[in-house]
């Protein structure tokens, strides 16, 4: 379906919001099986830790990652309940659309680290295959980054011409807290569990390295696990 059909004056048509609930359906089923495989992988260790204590950062990318999707599903909904496109940014389907959209890619991105950072950990530890690992990580970090900011800005700026002055401050601003919040949330938790202080500083050196996150699956927290 071509740019143009979403952006008719009606808004965009049932079928394309109905292949967008579906996609956000499939990655909440992503981003519990994730969770699955991680109690599994906790239950056949021989750590001494805690779930919460080794996988700390995953919760929070569970979290966070379903917090996305159930922001594009109840922007799909509210899309699905207006007749035409409006105005009033609240009655807009290209507004509820494009916050959707944007939301989607972003929950994609948490099911990516859910799913893929143990993985790419393990696969550089357990087997000593570090030249792998990396590549895998390269190759994860390109979609990092198309996910969070590529994909997002090619939708705002696809439907931004047919957008109302109030519609691109709601979608824009939408983008951005959401952007915020990824990057922020994802940030403190690999502050707590490398043990360093929650000072700004640190805060912000550690959403500075969220911008390439996937780099940062290769290597073990610094802080020693307890006996």
């Amino acid at each position: 379906m071509s740019i143009s059909q979403l952006n008719a004056a009606e808004g965009p048509p049932d079928s394309a919001v109905q292949n967008r609930l579906t996609a956000a359906g499939l990655v909440l089923a992503t981003l519990f099986f994730s969770g699955s495989f991680a109690l599994q992988l906790h239950a056949q260790s021989k750590t001494s830790r805690s779930f919460a204590e080794t996988f700390g950062y995953l919760e929070v990318t569970l979290v966070v990652g379903a917090l996305m999707a159930i922001v594009s599903i109840t922007a799909l909904l509210a899309c699905q309940q207006c007749l035409a496109t409006d105005r009033a940014w609240y009655k807009s389907k290209r507004v509820w659309f494009t916050v959707a959209t944007v939301a989607q890619y972003l929950s994609i991105s948490q099911a990516m680290s859910a799913g893929l950072t143990e993985l790419v950990f393990g696969v550089k530890h357990t087997f000593e295959a570090t030249f792998l690992a990396q590549m895998l990580a390269v190759a994860a970090s390109i979609l990092w980054v198309l996910l969070l900011w590529v994909a997002p800005a090619h939708a705002l700026r696809s439907w931004w011409p047919h957008l109302w002055r109030g519609e691109r401050v709601v979608v824009i601003a939408s983008y951005l807290v959401l952007l915020a919040f990824v990057l922020l949330s994802n940030a403190m938790i690999y502050v707590i569990q490398d043990g360093a202080p929650s000072t700004l500083g640190s805060v912000l050196w550690a959403v500075v390295r969220q911008l390439l996150q996937p780099m940062m699956w290769l290597n073990p927290w610094t802080q020693p696990a307890l006996t």
